[in-house]
């Protein structure tokens, strides 16, 4: 595994590319149309294709999930050591989940070297499909999103849909069965980066408002979407309300402005604080039959391996895993959809073994 000590160049080059390309244009309608795409599992010596879940009525549904979402910022060097940090805390967050709560962890910035690295941690093997093994599923090759869900879940498809973007941006979809009482509806999941900084005319409008539809299809009993929503702007205060879509931040009373709420603007340098201030960048938002019971940060001053700390020091990084704090949040989903039980996952990550 190379290790990757300065800002990666081809990443920058490609953003100032897009930066001065002028206003993020639509493509023809074909371009938005989903995408199906495999998720895989490791078999004990490799990580495979999985066939989509079956449900299992012999084992009790889940009643509560644990949404956990994260961008590990791209831009700076030491990829590695920051995401081995990253991954060793998510470790210690899924440990001490409760043993009947599945998880989900959506990532986003995730580079090469960084799926790389997910492909190789044993907590991921033992506990976790993942939606992707490489970047072939992007819309670009240099970054991208990738969901890991817990192999207790039953998953009856996944989907990426490209938004109208600048910086290959989308989201990647998730639909997770749910027990029989269900009736064939499904939770459905949405990971997406919206579109960074300021544009004119907006763009993440346009990808919210493309994104609610799939999360209140006929078909869908209750969604959540998450990831960093690079809300920095007024209009970003509104665009859950304006699609019929809940914060749950806000909903757990929260309130904007507040520290306690800012995910962005603390692990970054004191000029870049000075010059955009802190910002609530990263949220989760729901609808339909589903209901949040708590909202936390994660990620909140950590920082690489103490043994590290000095050279990156010495190469002028911060010591921070990213400039993003993530957002974690657990829910209780509707008696008439509990979330089914993959057939055959006892077998596989017996319950008792999964912490």
């Amino acid at each position: 595994m190379s290790t990757s000590k300065t800002t990666p160049k081809p990443i920058l080059e490609a953003l100032k590319k897009a930066l001065t390309s002028g206003p993020a244009g639509k493509l023809d309608d074909a371009y938005y149309k989903l995408r199906p795409q495999p998720f895989h599992h490791y078999n004990g010596s490799a990580w495979v294709t999985s066939p989509l879940s079956r449900s299992s009525q012999s084992q009790s549904p889940f009643k509560n999930i644990r949404l956990i979402s994260w961008n590990i910022d791209m831009l700076i060097g030491f990829a590695e050591e920051r995401m081995s940090a990253a991954l060793e805390h998510l470790s210690k967050i899924v440990g001490g989940t409760h043993n009947e709560t599945p998880i989900v962890i959506f990532l986003q910035e995730m580079s090469q070297s960084d799926m790389e690295q997910i492909r190789d941690t044993l907590f991921i093997q033992r506990r976790f499909y993942i939606t992707d093994l490489d970047e072939r599923n992007w819309l670009g090759p240099l970054y991208g999103t990738n969901t890991l869900i817990d192999r207790r879940l039953s998953i009856s498809q996944v989907f990426r849909v490209p938004w109208i973007s600048k910086f290959d941006r989308d989201g990647l979809f998730v639909d997770l069965a749910l027990a029989e009482q269900g009736k064939g509806k499904v939770l459905r999941l949405c990971n997406t980066h919206l579109e960074s900084l300021v544009a004119d005319p907006p763009v993440r409008p346009l990808q919210l408002q493309a994104a609610a539809p799939y999360l209140q299809a006929s078909s869908v009993a209750s969604g959540l979407l998450a990831g960093d929503l690079n809300a920095i702007q007024p209009f970003d205060r509104t665009l859950h309300s304006e699609n019929n879509l809940k914060d749950v931040y806000l909903e757990l009373g929260g309130r904007e402005d507040s520290d306690d709420g800012y995910t962005w603007g603390y692990q970054v340098p004191q000029a870049l604080r000075e010059r955009f201030g802190c910002s609530r960048m990263d949220k989760i938002l729901f609808t339909g039959g589903i209901t949040p019971l708590k909202f936390e940060r994660i990620g909140v001053g950590v920082k690489v391996a103490e043994d590290k700390r000095k050279e990156l020091r010495d190469g002028g990084e911060e010591e921070w895993v990213t400039d993003h704090y993530g957002v974690m949040a657990d829910f209780q989903v509707d008696e008439e959809s509990a979330l089914a039980v993959t057939e055959g996952a006892e077998d596989e990550v017996p319950r008792s073994k999964l912490t």
